[in-house]
């Protein structure tokens, strides 16, 4: 699933944020929910190449920012895992804390007129989870993050849940042109992300 607000069918993550789908009682995919996160997208400007004003790109606020939610849910063996986005499950895969999860989806490019009908998104999600104590010492906010894992428990299963509270990377959203001639050369939108647990 897209998160913009591409076509709904579309479906890679930044679509969906648009969407508004309603489910009492969700089963996510895997052996091990790991978490429900309100995201913050916000631009990054630097390392963005595309005009992010444009239709078929996420509808920013004024801070160049939007917002989504997703769960994180995974095998409790290797490292295979799933984000899922307004009931669509995309494959993520696991590596200590951190997780990535890339689709790719046709986006046609709605300014193009009729020409780009094979014109794609490629996107790429990568963050690092953190449980309550790195959390804590991160003061609850991905601003402090360098890179660097802070001390305290890592994120793992527990008793009553999985131990993580805080995620922090980046979305990156790669525009590929197919046959469009009216814009034929690639771009891409770049988001840090910061997602806060909230189940």
């Amino acid at each position: 699933m897209h998160l913009k607000r591409l076509v709904i069918a579309a479906l890679p993550v930044a679509a969906v944020a648009a969407a508004m789908a309603c489910s009492s009682d969700p089963v996510f995919p895997g052996s091990q929910l790991v978490g429900t996160f309100q995201f913050e997208a916000r631009l990054d400007r630097a390392n963005t190449t595309c005009d992010a004003s444009m239709p078929e790109f996420a509808l920013v606020d004024d801070a160049g920012v939007f917002r989504f939610e997703g769960t994180f849910s995974r095998d409790d063996a290797g490292t295979a895992g799933w984000f899922t986005v307004q009931g669509f499950d995309r494959e993520a895969k696991f590596e200590g804390q951190g997780v990535t999860s890339t689709l790719r989806a046709t986006a046609p490019r709605s300014t193009c007129g009729t020409d780009c009908k094979d014109s794609q998104i490629e996107e790429a999600l990568s963050v690092t989870l953190f449980s309550d104590s790195q959390a804590t010492a991160l003061d609850r906010s991905c601003g402090g993050f360098d890179g660097g894992i802070p001390d305290g428990s890592i994120p793992a299963p527990t008793e009553n849940g999985y131990d993580v509270a805080l995620a922090c990377g980046t979305l990156t959203d790669l525009f590929l042109p197919g046959s469009c001639t009216c814009n034929p050369t690639s771009c891409k939108t770049a988001y840090k992300v910061q997602g806060v647990r909230r189940d």
